[in-house]
C-alpha cells in the first residue's frame, strides 16, 4: 500500500503484485519499457519458492511448524480469554498493541455476529496495524484490512470507524492500489461528520491540503486541535499553512 519511495537520489516504483487467492499464486508484472528481466522477474522463482515459510506454511507442500513443546504441568501459558470475548475487550488488546491477540478475538467474534458492522471495522483496524512492517506484511494484510471496511460499509453505509479505515487505506494506498485522495475525502468527511475524532479530522486536513483546499484544510486542523488540544502534528500542520 506504499510502493513509491525515494531519497538521496534514489527511488523506488512498484514493478507488478503478487496475487493470493487461496492455494493459487500467481503474478501480473507491470509493461516496463526495458527489455532486459527486471530484478522482480529474476527474483520471482526465489521468492515463491520461499513463499511457504513466509506465509507461515499454509501452502500446499510447505513444511508444517513445529509441534508447540507441552507446557509444563500446574503452569498455564497466557491466552486471550475468549470466553469473555467482546467488542470493548478486542478494543483493549488493540490499544495495548496486542494485534495476533486481538485479531484471533476478532474472528471468534465475528463467526458468532457475521453481520456486525462494528466487528468487521475493527478487524479492518487490526489488520492494518499488523500490515504495517515488511512488504509481506503489507501483502499478506493489507487487502484483508481494505475487504474488512468495504465488508463494514456493505452492512452499514455510514459506518464512521470504517469510513475513517478505508479513507486512511486510500490516502496512502499509489493509485494502482486503489490510491485516490478524493476517495479518501470522501470516506474522512463521512467520519468526521458521523464520529468526529481528532485523527480522523487531522487527515482530512492533509487530504485537502494535497488537493490544494487551503481553508478547508485549515477548518479540518482546527476541529482537530478542538477536539485534542495537545495534539502537535495538527498545530505544526495549522502553522505551516499560509
Amino acid at each position: 500500500m506504499m510502493g513509491y519511495g525515494g531519497g538521496m537520489g534514489g527511488k523506488t516504483i512498484p514493478m507488478g503484485i503478487l496475487i493470493i487467492e487461496g492455494d493459487n499464486i500467481r503474478v501480473e508484472l507491470f509493461p516496463e519499457e526495458e527489455k532486459k528481466p527486471s530484478f522482480l522477474q529474476e527474483m520471482l522463482p526465489v521468492f515463491l519458492k520461499l513463499l511457504p515459510d513466509l506465509m507461515g506454511g499454509k501452502f500446499p507442500g510447505a513444511p508444517k511448524p513445529p509441534a508447540p513443546s507441552a507446557e509444563p504441568k500446574g503452569e498455564t501459558k497466557p491466552a486471550v480469554a475468549l470466553k469473555s470475548a467482546s467488542l470493548d475487550e478486542m478494543k483493549k488488546l488493540f490499544g495495548e498493541k496486542r494485534y495476533a491477540e486481538a485479531n484471533d478475538m476478532a474472528d471468534l467474534l465475528i463467526g458468532k455476529d457475521p453481520n456486525n458492522a462494528d466487528l468487521h471495522a475493527w478487524k479492518g483496524h487490526i489488520l492494518g496495524s499488523l500490515a504495517q512492517g515488511s512488504p509481506i506484511d503489507m501483502m499478506k494484510y493489507g487487502m484483508g484490512a481494505m475487504q474488512e471496511y468495504e465488508k463494514a460499509l456493505a452492512l452499514d453505509p455510514e459506518n464512521a470507524e470504517a469510513h475513517f479505515g478505508r479513507g486512511m487505506g486510500r490516502m496512502m494506498a499509489p493509485p494502482q492500489f486503489g490510491g485516490s485522495v478524493d476517495g479518501a475525502i470522501e470516506d474522512l468527511e463521512a467520519a468526521c461528520a458521523k464520529k468526529p475524532i481528532p485523527e480522523a479530522c487531522y487527515y482530512l486536513g492533509e487530504a485537502y491540503k494535497k488537493k490544494g483546499l487551503t481553508d478547508k484544510a485549515k477548518a479540518a486542523y482546527k476541529k482537530a486541535l478542538e477536539l485534542r488540544p495537545n495534539y502537535p502534528e495538527a498545530a505544526k500542520a495549522l502553522a505551516e499553512i499560509k
